[in-house]
């Protein structure tokens, strides 16, 4: 939040301080966590937060949330603002930093709140005065990792805008993050998630340091019209599967190793996926193997089958439940993909 002080300074109301910046952190954090975001610590003019699945630097859907969150939130000043003018309250403006890097997460033995810590952290600090109001400024790091996988200028426009000097001669070279060209149902869903935010009040009396780091935004989070799973030990099957489902508006999680698939949704609500797309020749656990887990921890879930295999009746009598319509054939049409999907999910 830019100006806080001297914005705070100038509302003569201790309860509208707190209103004020409670509009602010909330809305922010809705749409943090919409995106998948853990949201480290909340102060009274900001936050911080990171984004767990970049961990995959192949996940090129991860670092695709890391923009879309931060666009999001600045799409989102209209609406802030228009919420605080309903409150007689002044507008607000804020910058948005981000980068890419390895952090440590720590927390101290005297607080149960988790904090970050090394370089990357310090740059994305530390550029965030270098934004203009109301808008993303990003690091090489981050940028290189989206210039990567070759994301369309119709999605983004970078541009150079200044440089970060790191100790007394490197240069970092740092750049501003607009939307591209291209206008589709993304940004429908985008005004639509925005226009959800609710405003929780937050009293006066609450806004000491300690509350400020402990606000849990209250959310009301994107509705998705189903939750996928997909698992394939082939990366880039996951990315066309992925892309077919772009237009569709599932939560969409893929897997390339069915173990670690299989341990996420053990820790997950059992209830929480609507369907299961699995590939069926994988090393280790293969699909089937897998099916009949996933089925002893919820005998209700729906699962779909994709194979190359011409062993359809094998499968059918291994799997009585299993019926021909669950399973996709390769090489996997577009058409026919979404189609089985939307006819599994009923």
């Amino acid at each position: 939040m830019m100006n806080s002080i001297k914005t705070t300074s100038e509302i003569t109301d201790p309860n509208k301080i707190g209103r004020y910046c409670s509009i602010f952190l909330n809305s922010l954090s809705t749409i943090a966590k919409n995106f998948n975001a853990k949201i480290i610590k909340v102060m009274s003019d900001g936050l911080i937060f990171y984004f767990p699945e970049t961990y995959n630097s192949s996940n090129k859907f991860a670092f695709k949330d890391v923009i879309e969150c931060c666009l999001t939130m600045i799409t989102a000043n209209i609406i802030i603002n228009e919420e605080l003018h309903k409150e007689k309250l002044p507008s607000v403006s804020y910058r948005i930093s981000a980068d890419y890097g390895r952090v440590e997460l720590a927390r101290s033995i005297t607080s149960q709140n988790d904090d970050l810590f090394g370089n990357t952290m310090n740059v994305c600090a530390k550029i965030n005065s270098k934004a203009k109001p109301n808008s993303v400024i990003i690091g090489c790091s981050l940028y290189r990792m989206i210039k990567s996988f070759s994301i369309s200028t119709e999605d983004y426009q970078f541009e150079e805008i200044g440089e970060y000097l790191v100790g007394f001669k490197q240069r970092y070279t740092l750049y501003s993050v607009i939307n591209g060209n291209r206008t589709n149902k993304n940004q429908s869903n985008k005004k639509k998630l925005i226009s959800n935010m609710k405003y929780p009040q937050i009293c006066s009396s609450q806004m000491n340091k300690e509350s400020l780091l402990s606000i849990e935004p209250e959310i009301q989070q994107h509705k998705y019209p189903a939750n996928i799973m997909l698992v394939d030990d082939e990366e880039d099957l996951l990315v066309t599967y992925r892309s077919f489902l772009d237009d569709e508006d599932y939560k969409i999680e893929s897997f390339t190793d069915s173990e670690t698939a299989l341990k996420h949704f053990a820790e997950t609500n059992v209830d929480y996926y609507d369907l299961i797309i699995l590939d069926i020749r994988m090393p280790g656990l293969n699909g089937l193997q897998l099916y009949s887990k996933l089925k002893t921890m919820n005998i209700a879930i729906k699962v779909l089958f994709v194979s190359a295999l011409d062993a359809l009746d094998e499968i059918l009598s291994v799997l009585p439940d299993v019926k021909p319509k669950d399973i996709i054939r390769k090489p996997v049409q577009r058409e026919y993909f979404v189609s089985a999907i939307k006819r599994a999910l009923g």
